[in-house]
């Protein structure tokens, strides 16, 4: 049986983040616990998104539509998600996200990092129908997360806890195959929610 495509989203507007390096220590791990055998990733600072206007084309419609699940990545700039996050959600199309498992990861460089995540988990469902990890991420002084080698010390737990939430987004994974096999229809009928 094929390993699970993923699509990463790191959402920093920076070319050269910390998002980014999170984006890429994640990639390795998923394919090193054997989770995914693709994972694709889009990074915002260095593939910036125009403004959404109506019409526009994701120029990752490809990867999104082939993702059994995706990681979203958002730093905390002041309290808040990123906008190119939040613009990056007006690309998306129903079908990309609808019944898929999603892992929300919040970063800092310091002692935050968990509003983004808040954040995502209110205002993003309604039109997407993405199906959050009731457990997230949030890495905090991510520098010494992500740096190569040993790590000690908070940072070391922190990567059993990357370790231990990938593995369970390798179980909702399978539970949400059979969901989508099994819905009623490919496009829901209500398709804005309410």
């Amino acid at each position: 049986m094929a390993l699970p495509h993923v699509l990463i989203v790191s959402g920093s507007h920076s070319p050269d983040s910390q998002s980014a390096r999170l984006a890429d220590y994640l990639c390795e791990r998923l394919q090193a616990l054997e989770i995914a055998g693709e994972v694709a990733l889009h990074d915002l600072g260095t593939t910036p998104l125009p403004l959404w206007q109506e019409g526009a084309q994701y120029p990752f419609a490809e990867q999104a539509a082939r993702a059994d699940a995706l990681i979203l990545i958002s730093p905390e700039w002041h309290g808040m998600a990123t906008p190119a996050l939040k613009n990056w959600f007006l690309y998306m199309d129903l079908q990309w996200l609808a019944h898929k498992p999603v892992l929300l990861c919040g970063v800092s460089g310091g002692a935050g990092g968990l509003y983004p995540v808040l954040e995502l988990r209110s205002f993003s469902f309604k039109n997407f129908r993405p199906c959050y990890l009731p457990d997230h991420l949030v890495v905090r002084d991510v520098q010494s997360v992500v740096q190569p080698g040993d790590a000690m010390g908070e940072a070391a737990v922190c990567r059993q806890r990357i370790d231990h939430t990938l593995q369970l987004l390798h179980a909702y994974l399978g539970g949400f195959e059979h969901i989508r096999r099994a819905l009623p229809e490919p496009v829901a009928t209500f398709r804005y929610g309410l």
